[in-house]
């Protein structure tokens, strides 16, 4: 998986090993986790199965910001995490929209 570098990214320069964080307005997509140990670098797939099941357009545009269309759409065909409707729109999508 290629990321891609976007200013939206915030990188906590207080702390070089904690890598590239989430914007703090994902905090209410990732109820269940500590919020300040997610980022980009240590766990793509689990942030990128949680905004494609619950965020909306702004989180989703976000999320094709920082990485391919390959990634999302090896990850719709083999996470086991996407309800079953996300698949199927993503699926959907990814395959009619190819530029």
């Amino acid at each position: 998986m290629r990321l891609r570098e976007k200013n939206e990214l915030v990188r906590d320069a207080g702390n070089p090993a904690n890598g590239t964080r989430l914007p703090k307005e994902f905090k209410r997509y990732f109820w269940d986790v500590v919020f300040d140990d997610l980022t980009i670098e240590k766990y793509p797939r689990f942030i990128a199965e949680r905004l494609l099941n619950y965020g909306d357009l702004n989180e989703v545009n976000w999320l094709f910001s920082w990485t391919d269309r390959e990634f999302i759409k090896t990850l719709v065909d083999t996470s086991r995490n996407l309800n079953p409707k996300t698949r199927n729109y993503w699926k959907i999508i990814l395959t009619q929209n190819t530029d």
